[in-house]
C-alpha cells in the first residue's frame, strides 16, 4: 500500500485573499487543490495536474491546478443570475456535471510521444472524496481510500491506494492481499476528521496503523504560483483587432485611466497596462530592433 498526506493553509490564504469565496464554494475549491497535489505526488508526473468541474450547476467553474509537484493555482466561478445554495453537496453545486482530471506534460515531446490525458470523473457521491474513489477503482483499477478535512483556513487530505498484485502471486498471497487491504479501510474508517485536521502525519499514522510497519519519505514544501504573465496577457489582447483596443484604450472605467488598457488576472489579482504605445507595437510584424 502506498499513501500521502497533505495540508494546505498558506496556499489557500493566498488563492482565497483574491476572490471573496462563499464558505461551501473554497471548501470544494479546497478540497480540489488537495486532490491534485496528492494525486501529482503519487504519480511523480513533472508536468500539470488539474481538476476541473463541468456542469450545469451555479457553480460554474472550479479549477485546481497542480505543477511540477509543488506548485498549485485555482479560482472558483458561478452565476449571479442562480443563487448559490447552501449545501456543500457537489450534486447541489455542479448539477448533473462531471470533473475532469487531466495531465499536461510540461513540453511536446516527439519522442515520447507524451500527450495530454484527461480522464471524466463522474458525479455520482455528495462528496469529491467519494467521486474520486470510484473514478480510480473503475478507470484505473486502483482500489483507493481517499479522506479531506477542513478547519478554518487549512484542509488535509488523506489518499491511500493499494498496490498491484504481483503477476506471480498465489492465491494465499492474494487472500492475504485482499484481508489487509480490508483491514486498512475499517482502520481508515475510524479515523474523525477532527483528527485528520489537527494531527501531524507520524502521529496519525502511528495511531491508525500501529500494528504494522511504515515507511515515511521527507516532506515537501508547496505554494502557490500563478501562470500569468505580460507575453501571456498580450498574446490574449493580440485576438481583438487593432479598432477594438483602441477603443478600449479611450474607455474611462476606474481603475483604469483614458489612455490604457488594464488587464488584471482573476488568479493572483496581478495587473498588466497597456498603453498605445504597446497596442501599436503588437501590430507591427517582425521583431522590434534598435537602429
Amino acid at each position: 500500500m502506498r499513501g500521502q498526506w497533505v495540508r494546505l493553509d498558506e496556499v489557500l490564504t493566498r488563492i482565497e485573499s483574491h476572490q471573496d469565496y462563499p464558505g461551501n464554494v473554497a471548501g470544494v475549491l479546497a478540497e480540489m487543490l488537495a486532490a491534485v497535489a496528492l494525486v501529482a505526488d503519487g504519480i511523480k508526473f513533472q508536468g500539470a495536474v488539474s481538476l476541473q468541474s463541468r456542469g450545469p450547476g451555479p457553480l460554474t467553474t472550479v479549477l485546481a491546478e497542480c505543477r511540477s509537484r509543488h506548485l498549485l493555482r485555482g479560482i472558483a466561478r458561478w452565476t449571479d443570475a442562480d443563487p448559490l445554495p447552501e449545501s456543500e453537496s457537489l450534486h447541489a453545486l455542479l448539477g448533473n456535471g462531471q470533473l475532469a482530471l487531466s495531465l499536461i506534460p510540461e513540453t511536446a515531446d516527439s519522442r515520447s510521444q507524451r500527450a495530454p490525458y484527461q480522464g471524466l470523473v463522474g458525479i455520482t457521491d455528495q462528496h469529491l472524496a467519494g467521486n474520486l474513489e470510484r473514478y480510480f477503482q473503475d478507470s484505473e483499477q486502483l482500489p483507493t481510500l481517499l479522506r479531506f478535512a477542513r478547519d478554518g483556513d487549512s484542509v488535509t487530505g488523506l489518499l491511500l491506494q493499494r498496490m498491484p498484485d504481483e503477476d506471480d502471486a498465489t492465491e494465499i498471497e492474494l487472500d492475504e492481499a485482499d484481508a489487509f487491504w480490508e483491514e486498512i479501510g475499517m482502520l481508515t474508517a475510524t479515523l474523525t476528521d477532527a483528527e485528520l485536521a489537527a494531527l501531524d502525519p507520524e502521529v496519525l499514522l502511528s495511531r491508525l496503523y500501529a500494528e504494522h510497519p511504515l515507511t515515511l519519505q521527507p516532506p515537501r514544501s508547496l505554494t502557490f504560483q500563478c501562470t500569468c504573465s505580460r507575453v501571456k496577457t498580450r498574446d490574449t489582447l493580440q485576438a481583438f483587432s487593432r479598432e477594438e483596443l483602441l477603443d478600449l484604450l479611450e474607455e474611462d472605467i476606474p481603475p483604469k485611466a483614458p489612455g490604457e488598457i488594464l488587464v488584471t488576472c482573476e488568479i493572483c489579482g496581478a495587473s498588466e497596462r497597456f498603453d498605445a504605445f504597446d497596442i501599436h507595437m503588437m501590430f507591427v510584424p517582425g521583431t522590434p530592433r534598435i537602429h
